[in-house]
């Protein structure tokens, strides 16, 4: 699937623009960001329901820009569920197939073949005669996606599909989908402003601010080697520092602090943000440190410990450690020395 040179505008309001990305077949593709990024919107044009200003949509290799949104073959799941009400499950998931054409239409033999197939596939055989009514959220939303399915779509779109769930049944849903897209090998497009749901679910993800592409790459990439403050800051909690390159290999921070520049960093004069995520430092040994400062603030967060260190500058540093509980608790205001490898600082522009 390709997205090229996509523009689009709302009156005097540009929602999107110059979207111009690769997304990956057979795999999770999430696009990431907050609210009002335009993750739905490029979401609809793909599906063909709405109409770019500008651009094409290629779905396996063929251009879809100018087809309609049933002739596009895609599958859409929505945030809340969009099933009739006074339609049983079985019915609810036969409904693409009987409101296709009558000459790619299935007989009713076919069409109660594929739904129990499909219901056995999402673990919802039991319910079949059912209404909606009487399922939980989760079970609804899966209900919705075997409609998706029903229709054997190119491209499966799912816009927030389980925001309105309780953090318990999300995390067992996000499981439950990775696995069967893992079975099946659908190309899929899943809308989120989750970090966390992004990270879990993806294969790539693609990061969005305000209509525009951030960054496109790997749950790991996107992670370790943000291309931007922007993500830097969105994605996962970070230790994000401005910083001027001075000679000898050092960035000097506004403190005063110097620290050892990661590979590849531009030369002496250059302004950049050095990012240190909670988990890589370490306690150091006297000597070793490259942070020196007191706790100021302690969360604790089951397996981890959250510690907030200030320096005698003023500068703020955060790690999060696994906690077994056997060891001595650290206090406010103890002091805590620690240091990292150079090979877990990032460097990004600040611009």
């Amino acid at each position: 699937m390709r997205l090229s040179g996509i523009n689009y505008r709302v009156g005097s309001e540009q929602w999107l623009q110059d979207i111009d990305v690769s997304l990956a077949s057979g795999g999770i593709n999430v696009l990431l960001g907050a609210t009002l990024a335009g993750k739905t919107t490029l979401l609809r044009i793909i599906a063909g329901l709405e109409a770019a200003d500008a651009g094409t949509v290629i779905l396996e290799g063929e251009d879809a820009t100018a087809r309609n949104a049933r002739d596009r073959r895609v599958g859409f799941v929505f945030q809340h569920y969009a099933l009739f009400r006074h339609m049983s499950v079985f019915e609810n998931v036969a409904f693409g197939l009987r409101v296709r054409p009558r000459g790619t239409r299935p007989d009713e033999a076919e069409i109660g073949r594929r739904v129990r197939q499909l219901l056995e596939l999402v673990q919802l055989d039991f319910m079949a005669n059912r209404r909606p009514s009487e399922l939980s959220g989760g079970q609804r939303q899966r209900v919705a996606l075997a409609r998706a399915l029903a229709v054997e779509p190119k491209v499966l779109l799912l816009d927030e599909p389980f925001g309105a769930l309780d953090a318990k049944v999300r995390q067992e849903l996000r499981r439950w989908l990775r696995r069967l897209h893992d079975d099946i090998h659908l190309t899929s497009v899943f809308v989120t402003h989750d970090q966390e749901e992004a990270l879990i679910l993806s294969d790539r993800i693609a990061v969005m601010e305000a209509g525009r592409l951030s960054q496109l790459g790997s749950p790991q990439e996107i992670y370790r080697r943000p291309a931007n403050r922007f993500v830097a800051d969105f994605i996962g909690e970070s230790n994000l520092f401005r910083a001027r390159v001075v000679a000898g290999g050092y960035a000097e921070l506004e403190s005063g602090l110097r620290i050892p520049l990661p590979d590849g960093a531009p030369g002496p004069g250059s302004d950049i943000g050095l990012l240190l995520r909670p988990e890589r430092p370490k306690r150091a040994a006297d000597g070793n440190a490259l942070f020196d400062g007191r706790i100021v603030e302690i969360v604790y967060l089951g397996e981890t410990v959250k510690y907030r260190i200030e320096d005698a500058g003023g500068v703020q540093l955060i790690v999060r450690w696994p906690y077994a509980g056997r060891e001595p608790p650290l206090a406010h205001g103890d002091a805590l020395r620690v240091g990292w490898d150079r090979d877990d600082l990032h460097w990004i522009p600040w611009t």
